[in-house]
């Protein structure tokens, strides 16, 4: 495989860990872990940790290919219910304070389609939600007012990787525990490890569950479609086996389209 494939995969020399990060999907809490793990100390800003990406190893400095990659116990990507993971662009990225170091999508949202950058009710923030969702999906077909970005790209935009190197998939909502079962065989104190890393919590006064009304809802999971597909045969494969081994995490060659 040419190696701008394979150097989309962080690893560390100390372990054969290889991970395909997709943002919004626990990625601030796994470089830290793999920060850890290849520095042997915390990063100084767990919440800035996306700044050293370029300091982290990749596969591609190894020599390794896709065929020595599916073969590996420890090549993963982690994933999310599409709906959280849009919550999440919107509570951090929108009306939270990560729009000050990101692509202008909250100034265009506000200036063009009527966003409420004060939103204080949840009426308005639901409001908000719909004008970014249609937006999003409209920016994926034609790429309007701004380049598609990874924050709001659909995860099912990665599998092509997932395949090629057919990663085992783990979930967000469980990351630290399925993290255990991933790498405790090579990491016996993982999980005393885990219990301390900085996760990457969007500060917020309202819940999910006030804003996304069904219709919202629907609507999200229409738009990111592949996603919800995806997401739910990792999430019914974890329930199916709750005490699996690490050598029993779902693979990407499971999944059926």
């Amino acid at each position: 495989m040419s190696e701008k494939f394979t150097q989309r995969l962080i690893t560390i020399r100390s372990h054969p860990i290889r991970y395909l990060f997709i943002p919004k999907c626990g990625c601030t809490y796994v470089k830290n872990l793999i920060w850890k793990l290849h520095t042997g100390s915390q990063f100084q800003n767990p919440l800035r940790i996306h700044v050293v990406d370029k300091d982290l190893p990749r596969a591609s400095d190894f020599g390794l290919t896709s065929a020595h990659i599916r073969n590996e116990d420890y090549a993963f990507t982690v994933l999310r219910n599409p709906v959280d993971r849009f919550y999440s662009l919107y509570t951090d990225k929108v009306v939270g304070p990560g729009h000050k170091m990101y692509v202008p999508l909250r100034s265009i949202l506000a200036d063009k389609y009527g966003l409420d950058v004060s939103a204080s009710s949840l009426t308005a923030h639901t409001k908000n939600c719909s004008i970014l969702i249609e937006w999003i999906a409209e920016n994926l077909q034609s790429e309007k007012d701004i380049a598609k970005e990874a924050h709001w790209t659909p995860q099912a935009y990665r599998k092509n990787l997932m395949w090629q190197f057919d990663l085992k998939l783990l979930l967000v909502k469980d990351l630290e525990r399925q993290l255990s079962i991933l790498l405790e065989p090579i990491i016996p104190n993982i999980e005393d490890m885990l219990k301390n890393l900085e996760r990457n919590q969007s500060s917020k006064d309202f819940r999910r569950e006030e804003v996304v009304t069904p219709k919202l809802r629907k609507r999200i999971n229409e738009v990111f479609s592949d996603d919800r597909k995806l997401f739910g045969q990792v999430r019914d494969q974890w329930k199916a086996k709750p005490h699996m081994s690490s050598r029993e995490i779902p693979r990407y060659r499971e999944i059926k389209w």
